[in-house]
C-alpha cells in the first residue's frame, strides 16, 4: 500500500503519540480549500505544497516565475527554461509521470499540464504516486491565466509574485483579421484549430485563422492553395530568412503568395505553445506583425 510523504509522517506521529500516553484528540491536518484543477478535480493539499513535480514545460516556467523555484524537485524531459531548470532531475514526459521516479521524490504536489488529458489516467496516477496530482491543459488565454493563479495558490506564492506572473497577460482581442495559416508540422503538413492553445492566441492578436478545424490534424495542401492566407505563420527556433527559404523550396507551398512576397511570420515556438507566463511575449510578437500586415 502507498502512503504520501505527509501520511507516512503523520502515521509515525500518532504512534509515537501514543506510546507516550498523549491525548488522542490529535488529528491528522484536514485538505485546505485550495482551487480545484484545470479539470475540476479537487487537489487535497493539507498545507501548500513545499515539494512539487511539474510536468510540462509552461508549468515548469510558472513555478520559477513565482519565486518558487526551490520547491521544484521534478520536471518533465522537455522543459528547459529558466536555464536552472536543467538542474532538476526528470520525472516524466509528455505521456505523463514516472511513476517510480515521482514515488522517489516524496512530491506534495504533481502537476501534469496538457491539453486533452484523460482523467481517469489523472485518477490512476494519483493512486499510485500517493499524491494529489493536478491536471492543467487551458486552451485559451484567460484559461492560462487562470491557471497560474491556481499554481500560485497550490505553492502559496506571494501576491508580488503572481502579479509579475501575469502582468501585461492581455485578453484583449484584435480584429483587423489578417488571414493566416498556422503551420504545426510540415511533412506531413499539420496544423492547429479551434480548441488549441496557439489557436486562440493567433486569434487574439489580429489574425484570422483560415483553418476551420478542431484540435491539430492533418491539413490538405490543395486547400491551402485553393483558399490562400495573406501570410503564413511558423512556430520556429530557425530565422525568418532559414524559414522562408525553405518554403519556397518546397514544391507545393512555394506557389503560395503568401511565401512568394516573404509575409512569413515567423515565432519561438516557446513562446506561443508553452502555456506559461512567457505567452505574453508571443502575443506581442504577434500583434506588432499582424498590425504591420493590415497596415495599422
Amino acid at each position: 500500500m502507498l502512503f504520501s510523504r505527509i501520511s507516512r509522517r503523520h502515521l509515525l506521529c500518532w504512534g509515537a503519540l501514543f506510546l507516550a500516553g498523549c491525548s488522542s484528540q490529535t488529528a491528522p491536518p484536514t485538505p485546505a480549500n485550495f482551487p480545484r484543477d484545470g479539470a475540476g478535480r479537487a487537489v487535497n493539499l493539507p498545507t501548500p505544497a513545499s515539494r512539487v513535480i511539474a510536468l510540462g514545460p509552461g508549468a515548469v516556467e510558472t513555478v520559477w516565475a513565482l519565486g518558487a523555484g526551490k520547491k521544484l524537485v521534478g520536471r518533465d524531459d522537455y522543459a528547459d527554461f529558466p536555464p536552472e531548470t536543467k538542474k532538476v532531475e526528470v520525472a516524466g514526459n509528455f505521456q505523463g509521470p514516472n511513476i517510480e521516479k515521482c514515488i522517489a521524490l516524496r512530491p506534495d504536489l504533481v502537476i501534469v499540464q496538457g491539453e486533452g488529458i484523460e482523467l481517469s489516467r489523472a485518477d490512476e496516477w494519483q493512486a499510485k504516486i500517493g499524491a494529489p496530482v493536478a491536471v492543467i491543459g487551458a486552451t485559451t488565454v484567460g484559461g492560462v491565466r487562470e491557471e497560474i493563479e491556481k499554481i500560485a495558490a497550490w505553492l502559496d506564492a506571494s501576491p508580488e509574485k503572481l502579479k509579475n506572473a501575469t502582468a501585461h497577460f492581455h485578453e484583449n482581442a484584435h480584429f483587423w483579421n489578417v488571414s493566416v495559416f498556422i503551420e504545426i508540422g510540415r511533412s506531413p503538413l499539420y496544423t492547429a484549430g479551434q480548441n488549441t492553445l496557439v489557436g486562440d492566441v493567433v486569434s487574439r492578436n489580429g489574425f484570422q485563422n483560415i483553418a476551420s478545424v478542431r484540435g491539430y490534424q492533418a491539413y490538405n495542401i490543395e486547400n491551402l492553395l485553393a483558399k490562400p492566407p495573406r501570410a503564413y505563420l511558423v512556430p520556429t527556433k530557425k530565422t525568418k530568412a532559414q524559414t522562408l527559404a525553405e518554403l519556397r523550396a518546397h514544391p507545393t507551398l512555394s506557389k503560395l503568395e503568401a511565401v512568394k512576397k516573404g509575409r512569413v511570420v515567423v515565432v519561438d515556438p516557446d513562446l506561443i505553445l508553452r502555456p506559461g507566463p512567457r505567452l505574453r511575449d508571443g502575443m506581442s510578437k504577434l500583434y506588432r506583425e499582424s498590425r504591420i500586415l493590415a497596415g495599422k
